[in-house]
């Protein structure tokens, strides 16, 4: 802006003077002051979220490992065993015994019929015999996933089941199969009690009594705690062979007879549900 002593000249000269010295000061002042800039207009930009990787199935996240990985290691099944090779035995040595009495010393009083009859009934005990001795067969010992790489580049998951041989010296059979086709007769771990189905906690309890019950007591009656222990887990053998009630059974596609698989694993990871997971199961009546 001009100053006083500006404006008092402009304002005492010739109105052609007046002109031009105010437009030469008009100059002067345009040329010192600046025009103040803008702010720049403020655009507002979205920050994006870190990717976040995406979520894979338990199934793939198994296939996509360079390693196998162990799901179940079945415990020992050395007295299941032994309770129906004895049967098994017993039922054989009969109806041999039998079967030699009658045909060299037969009854007199015993006419073709009732030998007929005779002889059939050792004929079912020879089957008995050997349905028991057949009884241990594919007991699956070990299961373990396999990843399998397809024609595709695809990762899949395979099963590899390990079963126990029919008797001692015996290469274990092994079998490989995808994961999809494996159907279970009933799940492997319950969600109740940490995932151990409640039967098996009942058995371990009871199990646990009676060993605290063996290592307790007078040390005169101990021969006799012994024996009872030995003819208890025995009578538990035979009636495992009867009823296999200590298994639940596995069905794969493609392959007509089932596996047999020990509720009371001997290890399984997560409790058994992680084998729940990969596989379907269904339960039986």
């Amino acid at each position: 802006m001009p100053t006083s002593i500006e404006q008092l000249l402009i304002r005492n000269c010739s109105p052609c003077l007046r002109r031009t010295f105010s437009s030469s000061i008009r100059q002067h002042v345009a040329k010192k002051t600046k025009p103040i800039p803008r702010p720049a207009k403020y655009t507002h930009k979205p920050v994006k979220a870190p990717a976040s990787p995406a979520y894979k199935p338990f199934a793939q996240t198994l296939a996509d490992r360079s390693e196998p990985v162990l799901l179940y290691q079945g415990a020992s099944t050395t007295v299941y065993k032994a309770g129906c090779y004895t049967l098994g035995l017993l039922c054989f040595v009969w109806s041999v015994h039998s079967t030699r009495q009658m045909w060299y010393y037969p009854p007199p009083y015993f006419n073709r019929f009732l030998k007929g009859m005779y002889y059939g009934v050792c004929g079912l005990a020879i089957a008995m015999s050997a349905f028991f001795i057949m009884r241990p067969y594919r007991i699956i010992e070990t299961i373990n996933t396999l990843p399998v790489t397809s024609k595709k580049g695809t990762r899949t998951l395979h099963l590899q089941l390990v079963s126990s041989p029919l008797f001692p010296g015996i290469r274990p059979r092994t079998v490989s199969v995808p994961a999809d086709y494996v159907v279970l007769s009933a799940p492997l771990a319950s969600e109740k009690s940490g995932g151990v189905p409640l039967r098996l906690l009942e058995l371990r309890h009871k199990r646990a009594e009676k060993a605290r019950n063996l290592r307790e007591g007078s040390l005169i009656s101990l021969p006799l705690r012994q024996l009872r222990f030995h003819l208890g887990n025995a009578w538990q053998a035979l009636k495992g062979a009867f009823t296999n009630s200590a298994f639940i059974y596995l069905r794969a596609k493609g392959h007509y007879a089932s596996w047999k698989v020990a509720e009371e694993a001997g290890w399984a990871l997560d409790e058994g549900r992680a084998l729940d997971r990969i596989v379907r199961s269904k339960v039986t009546a």
